[in-house]
């Protein structure tokens, strides 16, 4: 608080408003500022003249989102048959697939130089000098912006006024939900299901499925590990590749079981007996499914022209590979591209070289007991991942550049620390219902 001695009714010292007191600043808060009355035109101040223009945030990055943008658009469509076999048996088969437009990144910037500028300029983006447009616009805020030269690639920058002055940080203006990634979805679906005869009923599917996008790291993820970023996002096709939540194969299937033990079962008990032994019921779970893509590595150059370089990919990098916890897969296929300069040909994320998948099998016994009309009593032992396997988690990927130069990086690549299923678990309830 300044200096003042100027007091209200209350006997609160008032900053602006009064005789005596300090001058408003011009453009900024004016009214009477007290303890009693801290906001006399509402929470959010009103500025009375606009900003100083280009001098206003010079030197800092913008987060935004765009004025006016596409509305993310997608297509859904299917059809599928199906077929009721003897034995109450019916059987379906389906294609389902869906195509999506105008999905949006999670961010991108507008400072981003475009393949075809670092083609064109190269070393001169960061080795050449221009005058420095910004610097006699007011007094420099930021080291970047303060001398009379600045390298080129800030003057090839749209606003080259915003970010820190370094290149390829991703600073500068950053524009959230960029409307700008497609993808393409088909599937085979099917399913085989029994109802309920003999005390016995189950339920089968299968999917076998392919999901295309170049939005690699959309801003709901939810599935997969998203570390691919575009090297251009102004030209995808160096991005159209499976999703990193594509899976491909996938298989769920569900039977229940009424064990034949009790009063008039194959297993014919009466009395305590049929009250403890009989009445079971059995459930069991099994799903299978392929795992998901891993993301190609980086180059990682100590400088990199282009911010997010993938390497040249030359084979498959899962044939032969010992898949692993200390090696799923190697690098050999991966090369460095021609120049810093050019985009490499690996796509975002590898169809070939996918995670471990799902194994799981849960089982559960339960049986419930009548206690009149409106009362019973339900108890239940389930058991979760019955078979204990482990599924291993996502592989380590370090840069191209690490695995050459950084002693003892190479070992670490493909392997694997974590993983992403739980033990082995059981567990036991009651259930009391009136």
């Amino acid at each position: 608080m300044t200096a003042c001695t100027c007091f209200n009714a209350d006997g609160n010292s008032v900053f602006n408003g009064n005789s005596g007191c300090p001058t408003p600043t011009p453009g900024l808060y004016t009214g009477p500022y007290s303890i009693s009355n801290p906001f006399p035109n509402g929470v959010v101040p009103t500025l009375t003249s606009p900003p100083p223009g280009l001098a206003n945030n010079l030197g800092t990055t913008l987060n935004t989102v765009l004025h006016s943008q596409r509305t993310p658009t997608t297509y859904n469509f299917n059809f599928g048959l199906e077929y009721e076999l003897p034995h109450q048996v019916i059987v379906s088969a389906g294609y389902v697939g869906s195509r999506g437009l105008f999905l949006p990144f999670a961010t991108v910037d507008l400072n981003d130089l475009d393949l075809a500028t670092i083609a064109r300029y190269q070393s001169g983006l960061v080795n050449s000098t221009v005058p420095n447009r910004w610097a006699a616009i007011l007094p420099p805020t930021n080291a970047n912006y303060g001398s009379s030269t600045v390298p080129l690639f800030v003057a090839l920058e749209p606003y080259s006024q915003f970010g820190n002055g370094s290149y390829g940080n991703n600073n500068g203006v950053i524009v959230h939900g960029y409307p700008g990634g497609d993808s393409e979805y088909s599937s085979l679906q099917t399913k085989v299901q029994k109802r309920l005869t003999g005390h016995f009923t189950t339920l089968a599917s299968f999917t076998w499925a392919k999901l295309i996008t170049d939005d690699g790291n959309p801003p709901l993820e939810f599935v997969g590990s998203h570390a691919g970023n575009p090297q251009d996002w102004r030209d995808l096709q160096y991005e159209h590749s499976v999703s990193p939540q594509d899976v491909k194969y996938q298989f769920t299937g569900q039977v229940s079981y009424d064990l034949p033990i009790g009063k008039g079962q194959r297993v014919n008990l009466n009395g305590v007996k049929n009250a403890i032994l009989g009445g079971w019921t059995t459930n069991a779970i099994v799903y299978l499914s392929s795992g998901i893509p891993i993301a190609s590595p980086v180059v990682g150059a100590a400088f990199s022209y282009i911010p997010n370089q993938r390497p040249n990919l030359t084979c498959n990098p899962a044939s032969g590979a010992p898949h692993s916890a200390t090696t799923w897969f190697n690098y050999n296929c991966f090369s460095f591209p021609a120049s810093p300069f050019v985009p490499g040909n690996a796509p975002d994320y590898l169809d070939n070289v996918r995670t471990m998948g799902a194994r799981d099998l849960d089982l559960s016994l339960y049986k419930t007991f009548s206690l009149g009309e409106t009362r019973e009593l339900r108890f239940e032992v389930s058991s979760y991942n019955v078979t204990n396997r482990a599924q291993l988690g996502m592989p380590n990927v370090p840069s191209i550049t690490a695995v050459t130069t950084q002693p003892g990086v190479a070992a670490t690549f493909g392997q694997i620390t974590s993983t992403v299923n739980t033990p082995r678990q059981f567990q036991f309830g009651a259930r009391f219902s009136f």
